[in-house]
């Protein structure tokens, strides 16, 4: 017992003296992406804050443009920064890994220069909004060109305020200007205006929609002009590509252009609605910065990766105080080619810069790895990333690709279910199917002809020495059992509706029992349909199901329809008893009962291309039963079918009144026991105290 005693006093003794070290991470904010199911979520950290430069006395910096030197063999032998310090009119070229300022120019036209762009031959061109123009200098400063208002007639007559701009090759320019919400404005390399590169699309109101329709020219002439979003930044890359944020638009807050001006990420992005600039690095992936402190990063795709940094005001810190890594108002980003992400905050007029983690420097290798074929690489590369993040659906959706490009269709498959992705897993599938197909063709052909010829020569012993009398008997009596006769007179009511509303109304078929087995079978076929398809068009999954509403839902609403129906009908002279709907209703239901049952069966057998022949199953399966009820109603009721109709409309309005009065009543309710709950806890407060 001493003995234990004296090693206990050891241990806490040492733990005393020689503390466990914990790791902690020097990330001041969350690295963000998306799961498979579209929700944002942390992972692990991408970039770190490194540097916060506030040695440089900026004031109000609008931009920051990295030219990266390199030497013959195309290493990197310096990365200067080129920064629009707008507030003290001038543009500095600055050394971020020397901390020194290499050149400062600053002349007197300058007013409030608030785009830099630097070619490849270290043309530096400046956009000015308040001098009106773009300045084009040389290394040393001096004016090569001044572009002012282009004069020629298709441009508009607001004024020339240049804020933003990007430079190709060829010295086209590519400009954003405060006020001009036609779109990029793009000039030739002496200044000739070649029209509007690209504009974004008006959106249009739901009002604003009808009344397009509703009004003439003249009435839609007084109406406020629909203007359209407009640009916050441009930006072009060592292709020649052009790229653009726009500033109030989530879905569309980054675009990148083909050379018709038209946006290649046609179903938009993630992101957010405040972009303020974009820069693209050499291996194309995109970062695009958020006003809030936000960037966010796209291959070059135009898929999302993640999203790091935040504001100071976010409800994490609940404070404006200077944490490095957070901004008040970020206003321009920039990348070095060392992977280093630098980004300007104009507000406190400093600059904050990122290192990229291990995690993101995997990624971005993968991702170059697939862009230059190296496919085997590029998975043995994902793997890595997935050791680090086991469920990052980027790594999953990627290794897919590069299986998709090997043709490992069935492996591509499985990481692209696993990621969600089920555009390229209908691609596979498809692939998959087809080789199937392939392999089997011949096989199922010579099947179809054993088994025609096996049919024919049954029928030819039949016709001698009958045997199947026998089989066609047991069938028979099945289908004439009772119950199974009741419900199979479902099939009937399909093909022959009036006649069998009629044979139902008076008791000649069919059954009350009959339409609870359809009505509870259609319960199960409904909720195989809601569980049941394969992962291409199952788009729910499972576990987020509120199988709750789903039950409910099914059983408040067929149900109040029959209910209603009755109500409606009792006040209109309807001769059919609320017995009689429900039955109607029941056996009303067939064609959709086979069409659910069919859209499950063909979902594991069709890819997207074929997506048409289920939504039309439904259709037909909705519609046809729909018909059914229609009839039915006209039928058990007696009416013409104008007041079918009219019978009709008014269920569906009583069914809505009811849903809000149940509501209403269900909000009330609650409301009270919240009250009750807080008079209760008062009273304990008041006798405890």
């Amino acid at each position: 017992m001493f003995k234990k005693a004296v090693l206990f006093i050891i241990i806490i003794f040492s733990f005393t003296l020689f503390p466990t070290l914990a790791n902690a991470s020097p990330a001041t904010s969350y690295t963000m992406t998306l799961n498979s199911k579209g929700r944002y979520i942390r992972t692990q950290d991408a970039y770190l804050p490194e540097r916060s430069v506030v040695e440089l006395k900026l004031n109000n910096p609008q931009d920051l443009y990295i030219a990266i030197e390199k030497d013959d063999k195309g290493n990197i032998i310096n990365n200067y920064m080129y920064i629009a310090d707008t507030g003290n009119k001038r543009i500095i070229k600055y050394d971020p890994y020397q901390d020194v300022v290499i050149n400062e120019y600053k002349l007197p036209e300058f007013k409030t220069p608030k785009g830099v762009f630097v070619t490849k031959n270290e043309e530096i061109y400046v956009a000015d909004s308040g001098a009106e123009a773009i300045f084009k200098l040389n290394e040393n400063g001096e004016v090569l060109n001044k572009f002012v208002k282009p004069t020629a007639p298709t441009f508009d007559e607001r004024k020339f305020s240049p804020s933003k701009i990007g430079v190709d090759n060829r010295g086209n320019m590519f400009i954003y200007a405060e006020g001009v919400d036609f779109g990029i404005i793009h000039l030739s390399n002496s200044g000739e205006f070649l029209g509007y590169f690209t504009s974004n699309l008006t959106d249009l109101t739901f009002t604003q929609r009808l009344q397009n329709l509703l009004f003439n020219e003249e009435q839609l002439a007084k109406l406020f002009p629909r203007i359209p979003s407009t640009f916050s930044n441009v930006f072009v890359d060592h292709n020649n590509l052009v790229y653009t944020t726009t500033g109030n638009n989530a879905l569309y807050a980054v675009k990148k252009h083909n050379i018709a001006g038209e946006n290649n990420f046609s179903d938009g992005v993630f992101s957010q609605n405040n972009a303020v600039d974009i820069y693209v690095d050499e291996q194309g992936i995109i970062y695009a910065g958020m006003a809030t402190g936000e960037i966010f990063v796209y291959t070059s795709d135009g898929e999302f990766i993640h999203s790091f940094g935040a504001s100071n005001y976010s409800s994490r810190t609940r404070s404006a105080d200077d944490i490095a890594g957070l901004f008040n108002s970020l206003s321009a980003i920039a990348v070095d080619g060392n992977g280093m992400v630098w980004a300007l905050d104009d507000s406190k007029s400093f600059i904050q810069s990122f290192k990229p983690t291990e995690y993101a420097l995997k990624i971005y290798q993968a991702l170059n790895l697939y862009t230059n074929r190296r496919y085997q690489e590029a998975i043995a590369t994902w793997q890595e990333v997935l050791r680090l993040n086991q469920m990052s659906v980027l790594a999953h959706n990627n290794i897919a690709k590069n299986y998709l490009a090997l043709e490992e269709y069935e492996l591509a498959m499985k990481h692209f279910e696993i990621a969600g992705n089920r555009d390229d897993y209908s691609e596979a599938f498809w692939e998959v199917r087809n080789i199937i197909l392939q392999k089997n063709l011949t096989s199922v052909m010579i099947g179809f002809a054993i088994f025609a010829g096996l049919v024919m020569i049954a029928k030819a012993i039949n016709k001698r020495k009958p045997f199947m009398y026998l089989v066609k008997a047991k069938i028979k009596e099945f289908t004439e059992i009772k119950q199974v006769n009741n419900v199979l007179y479902m099939f009937r009511v399909m093909r022959h509706p009036l006649d069998s509303f009629y044979e139902l109304k008076k008791g000649k078929k069919g059954s009350f029992l009959g339409a609870i087995t359809i009505y509870i079978g259609f319960f199960f076929v409904f909720l195989w349909y809601t569980i049941g398809k394969d992962f291409i068009y199952q788009y729910v999954a499972i576990e987020d199901l509120d199988f709750n509403s789903i039950v409910l839902g099914f059983f408040a609403l067929t149900l109040l329809f029959v209910y209603c129906n009755y109500l409606v009908t009792s006040i209109k002279d309807g001769e059919g008893t609320l017995k009689q709907i429900f039955i109607l209703f029941a056996y009303s239901l067939a064609p959709l009962f086979i069409a659910c049952i069919s859209v499950v069966l063909l979902s594991y057998i069709l890819t997207y291309n074929e997506a048409f022949f289920l939504d039309l199953i439904m259709l037909i399966g909705g519609c046809w039963s729909g018909l059914n009820i229609i009839l039915g109603v006209q039928e058990i009721h007696n009416y013409t079918t104008r007041d079918t109709i009219k019978s009709i409309i008014l269920t569906i309005f009583f069914m809505l009144i009811i849903v809000i009065l149940i509501a209403i009543i269900v909000i009330m309710w609650e409301q009270l026991i919240n009250f009750l709950k807080e008079i209760v806890m008062e009273a304990i407060r008041n006798v405890t105290e």
